[in-house]
């Protein structure tokens, strides 16, 4: 048996090394959530047809505050073996004179896995235009960022790589929920990485109902940041408490309404048109 004296400086530079030897699944365990995401498989639900839905951003559905338009396979734009998806985003009136803002962005994702291949975006806002390119491989996600500052003209490039798997980004996380049965009171947990940052996606099947004069899925939505290094869990604070979002209830299962309490008060994107 070894002996180590309490104030021997060998003891305990030498004790982390036996630890290590011994028991290196101490040192290197996975999270405890990460043994609770769902199953990487597809469920049974149709694939989403190509649509395009167009959705209102406001305060409370009162204050109009920006426009939203996402395009599921669109025309003369898809790629022949993957489902893409182009979304714009712009805030509009008093929200645009505080707060100018406009995003492009475009995600290609595997129809057999609804896995993510390619996912980038373009943000302009008053001070800088920020590009965040996503590259998916079986084994870990490649980002790179880009920011140029419309004052000075200065370009800042970071790359990161995140190597844990399943991970979705913000679309194909939504083709991978809409597929399942959701029944009331299923769950899921997915790990995204929509931009820069990994996130642990929670979301609650919480019943069928009427919403906006149509029968609606209604889910509950809840986010965790996750430490890219660590893998540790931390609260998402820009959402107050679990955001809510109804689906069609039909075969196309297109969002309808997102409810979410943040930080600047209580933000819907409600889908306009048909």
């Amino acid at each position: 048996m070894l002996k180590f004296h309490p104030k021997s400086r060998q003891s305990l530079q030498i004790l982390p090394m036996i630890i290590a030897l011994i028991c290196p699944s101490l040192l290197f365990a996975a999270p405890a959530w990460m043994s609770e995401l769902s199953p990487p498989k597809p469920g049974p639900h149709p694939p989403i047809p190509s649509c395009t839905v167009n959705l209102r951003v406001s305060w409370k559905g009162l204050l109009d505050s920006g426009l939203m338009r996402v395009e599921f396979q669109p025309r003369g734009a898809s790629k022949p073996g993957k489902i893409s998806i182009r979304s714009e985003v712009q805030s509009t009136g008093a929200a645009a004179k505080l707060f100018p803002y406009k995003s492009h962005a475009w995600s290609e994702i595997d129809p057999t896995t609804l896995k993510p291949l390619f996912f980038q975006s373009t943000e302009t806002d008053r001070s800088e235009t920020l590009t965040t390119t996503l590259r998916h491989t079986p084994n870990s996600v490649n980002c790179v960022e880009k920011s140029r500052d419309h004052k000075s003209g200065k370009l800042i490039e970071s790359r990161k790589t995140f190597t844990h798997q399943p991970v979705y980004d913000l679309f194909s996380a939504m083709l991978f929920i809409r597929s399942q049965n959701l029944r009331e009171g299923d769950s899921y947990k997915l790990l995204i990485h929509p931009f820069k940052q990994p996130y642990l996606l929670h979301v609650t099947v919480r019943g069928r109902e009427n919403h906006l004069q149509q029968k609606c899925i209604r889910l509950g939505v809840n986010l965790r940041k996750i430490n890219a290094k660590t893998l540790e869990l931390m609260p998402y604070k820009k959402l107050k408490r679990e955001a809510t979002l109804w689906l069609s209830d039909d075969t196309a299962r297109v969002p309808l309404e997102l409810r979410a309490a943040v930080f600047v008060g209580d933000v819907r994107a409600t889908r306009v048109g048909t």
